[in-house]
């Protein structure tokens, strides 16, 4: 190639660095067929995303979706399972006063009585409280180190990472006839459960300020498409005891619940299948290859405003939305069906604020005020909850308000902190912001 043809062909594809260093030209189209090509150019600055076509950010967002979309769905299997779950470890483990659902029990005892608290449901309720809390906890501790380690190793390896986990933490539920196990598959997966905020991430990667609000809608979008049908895919496998069919089963450890968690294992198979030939790397190349600073940037004063909210906001939300199947399940007897209903009819209001409302109003008045409306509506919905308890409109009203908090205030509060979190350690950033967890 003669001198004038490389001045030529740098004067098309170059790109102006962000730190005044020289940098090798890429070509426009910068995914390659190939899964784990680079997305993003050597510079860090937002002006990279904007490099992208359309058509290659638009397949990236696509397949994140659908992914989530599946990863949810294979974690609400379990939420309308979950009262009779324990009532089952209950029965079978009890009489043990060794075991650990035993030994937690009177745990569970001690503290409802310095509550004042009476009745025997309401161990259910605390001790679904208490699994619901562990499974949080361990999210929230572990998502800064996932974030962390997806800026230094790739959204991508570390993402197919916390996979490996959740099949995991699912094989261990298909088999968890004793209750140690199953405690087990819930520690299993809240230390891996990273895939919403990776899924963040790599949409932060390939967006700009402008585009950016858009994308992190179609996560929150999953997420209510993800409730209004995994509960009622988890009520409808509940059905089945494989066991029932085959005794021999028994032996391999399988419980009654375990034909939903074989359909959530198989849906984790499926998406680590989608994703390993789908998803390209997304993590700019300069980010990884380079050395670390010697002193990295503090983070924005308003990131860590944002990240306590947000930690507040779950803290609240989260706890109360995972008592709610357990409240229907002492105060209305709802079973199986009627549980994953009413999830569905949270996740399908949740929906359709999502794509109707909450990427217009974010356009239009702000996320800001998206987040504080979303609050508004969580606070009504469990007042409605606290003050008629005992009455059915009050429950359907209440979780109205509940998706429309779910539809808003997540998306919202992470949209802002995407806006502060740019740079080389974006990853850890929006770990500050994991998902409501519990399920």
């Amino acid at each position: 190639m003669t001198s004038a043809e490389r001045a030529t062909l740098r004067s098309r594809v170059a790109v102006k660095p962000s730190d005044g260093h020289d940098t090798p030209p890429r070509p426009a189209q910068a995914a390659s067929t190939q899964g784990d090509s680079q997305l993003a150019a050597p510079s860090t600055s937002s002006s990279d995303s904007s490099a992208l076509d359309a058509a290659t950010r638009s397949r990236v967002t696509g397949t994140v979706f659908l992914a989530l979309l599946v990863d949810i769905l294979s974690f609400t299997i379990i939420l309308p399972l979950f009262p009779r779950l324990l009532e089952y470890y209950r029965q079978s483990e009890s009489a043990d006063p060794n075991s650990l659902f035993s030994v937690t029990l009177r745990q569970i005892h001690a503290f409802k009585y310095a509550i004042g608290g009476t009745g025997s449901n309401l161990d259910v309720v605390l001790f679904g409280g208490a699994l619901g809390s562990l499974f949080s906890f361990l999210q929230f501790i572990v998502s800064p180190w996932i974030g962390r380690l997806s800026d230094r190793l790739g959204r991508k390896r570390v993402l197919m990472l916390c996979m490996a986990g959740n099949l995991a933490s699912c094989f261990l539920w298909i088999v968890a006839r004793p209750f140690w196990v199953f405690v087990l598959s819930r520690v299993v997966g809240g230390l891996s459960e990273g895939n919403v905020q990776l899924s963040v991430s790599i949409i932060t990667d390939i967006t700009t300020a402008e585009t950016r609000s858009k994308g992190l809608a179609l996560v929150g979008l999953a997420f209510a498409l993800g409730f209004t049908v995994g509960p009622a895919m988890g009520a409808y496998f509940a059905s089945h005891d494989l066991a029932a069919y085959n005794p021999t089963l028994e032996s391999l450890g399988l419980n009654p619940y375990s034909a939903s968690a074989l359909f959530a294992f198989s849906l984790i198979l499926a998406e680590i299948w989608y994703l390993q030939r789908s998803l390209p790397e997304t993590l700019p190349t300069r980010r990884k290859s380079t050395t670390p600073a010697a002193k990295p940037t503090p983070k924005p004063a308003a990131l860590s405003r944002l990240a306590l909210i947000h930690a507040s906001y779950l803290f609240l939300f989260s706890g109360l939305e995972f008592t709610l199947p357990f409240l229907t399940h002492d105060q209305y007897q709802f079973s199986h069906a009627q549980q994953g209903a009413l999830l569905g009819l949270i996740g399908f209001v949740a929906a359709g604020v999502q794509g109707g409302y909450t990427r217009r109003a974010a356009r239009r008045v702000g996320e800001r005020a998206v987040v504080m409306r979303g609050l508004i509506g969580c606070a009504c919905g469990f007042a409605l909850l606290a003050a008629w308890p005992d009455q059915r409109a009050a429950l359907y009203a209440s979780a109205v308000c509940i998706a429309v908090a779910s539809a808003t205030v997540g998306t919202g509060l992470t949209s802002l902190a995407s806006m502060h979190a740019g740079g080389e350690r974006t990853g850890e950033a929006l770990g500050a912001f994991p998902p409501r967890g519990g399920s």
